[in-house]
């Protein structure tokens, strides 16, 4: 099936808000366009990213163009979700429900409404389908950001199963370079438990497609193998993290024993971890206005008036990471600040200075995506 037709190519330039992208346009043009993905697609979004842009056949709309897809490591990984249960009808449910001699859309349930209702031999089978973007070191994880749409939607395909009735949920990636398929435990817990829980009683299945240059799509791995196993060993209340702060302007912090520290403008990324209360840990760097208590390093940064929100992107595993983490952080970082954040343990530092937000930099992304889909999981190559 093909997914856009005569695209425009242009260079990502930022997302001001969820539904929106611009891009530059060969010949310097600047180019807005509707962002129809709700994920954070932090990994496909970069400065820099080649998109392809679809013309919007509506004249009169604010932005001229609809993100269609991204280039991403030689492949075209299309970005608009609400393609996923066409690429389900089309491609992938005939080959999944061999014995499907009907298909109804849009089906309405008790309270719910679900995608599709497969009329079978074998009886009636409600579905739910999902569109899957993040696959980094060959391992497809949804969803990329906490989604209590996904949560809800997977609680209703339970309590129709409860009912009496068959439910499956499929989801299509769309990245042919997915080996398996796992929750994403590192964003999204309460999904992941929630799908952990529902085996045995929903049908969870996932595949994967590819994309040519043309916009065709095909089916690339009907049956993505799912490995419960390394989502369920890593996942829990445990785990290290990276905790992103903004200096906004230079400023003096007292952290305790290692003496006033003179800090310059600019982003900060500390290393910390919780192998038993992370969520618990996560919430008290969150927090604004005076710690009047200050137990780490960190909380002396945090308390500085030019300090803005902090950002925690977690890793979950059942293995002690923060050390390692911090080590290969410091390869990438221009600057550390010695001593901070690692009295307990052998490292130089666990403080580390960039001059822009690290999430705009494919380094830094791409450390994160490896800790998370491979150290954390102890998946091998």
């Amino acid at each position: 099936m093909r997914l856009y037709r005569n695209p425009r190519e242009a260079e990502f330039l930022d997302r001001p808000n969820r539904f929106v992208v611009r891009a530059l346009a060969p010949g310097g043009e600047i180019l807005t366009a509707h962002c129809q993905n709700p994920g954070r697609m932090q990994e496909l979004l970069l400065p820099g990213a080649g998109l392809l842009l679809e013309r919007a056949d509506n004249p009169g709309r604010s932005t001229a163009y609809t993100l269609a897809a991204v280039h991403h490591r030689g492949h075209i990984i299309p970005l608009r979700s609400v393609q996923a249960n066409q690429i389900a009808e089309q491609l992938i449910l005939p080959r999944l429900y061999p014995d499907m001699r009907a298909l109804q859309r849009e089906v309405p349930h008790h309270r719910s409404r679900f995608d599709f209702l497969i009329h079978t031999p074998r009886g009636e089978i409600f579905l739910e389908v999902k569109a899957c973007t993040l696959v980094e070191e060959q391992v497809a994880m949804f969803p990329d950001a906490p989604s209590a749409r996904a949560l809800r939607h997977l609680n209703e395909l339970e309590e129709l199963v409860r009912r009496g009735g068959r439910a499956d949920i499929l989801f299509v990636v769309m990245n042919p370079e997915a080996a398996r398929f796992l929750p994403n435990i590192h964003t999204d817990p309460a999904f992941s438990r929630a799908l952990l829980e529902a085996r045995g009683r929903v049908g969870i299945q996932a595949a994967s497609i590819r994309v040519d240059a043309g916009g065709s799509a095909q089916v690339h791995t009907l049956k993505l193998p799912l490995d419960f196993l390394a989502a369920e060993t890593n996942e829990g209340d445990r785990g290290a993290y990276l905790l992103i702060v903004h200096l906004r302007h230079q400023g003096t912090v007292y952290p305790g024993a290692l003496g006033p520290l003179s800090l310059k403008a600019g982003y900060y990324v500390y290393v910390g971890s919780g192998m038993k209360n992370l969520a618990a840990r996560r919430r008290r760097h969150r927090r604004r206005g005076p710690r009047a208590r200050p137990h780490w390093h960190i909380d002396a940064l945090l308390a500085s008036a030019s300090c803005g929100p902090a950002v925690t992107l977690a890793v979950r595993s059942a293995r002690r990471l923060e050390c390692s983490l911090a080590s290969d952080l410091a390869a990438l970082a221009p600057g550390r600040i010695a001593g901070f954040g690692s009295s307990d343990c052998g490292c130089d530092s666990h403080l580390f200075a960039f001059p822009d937000d690290p999430l705009t930099s494919s380094a830094f992304v791409a450390l994160l995506a490896r800790y998370r889909h491979k150290e954390a999981l102890r998946l091998q190559e």
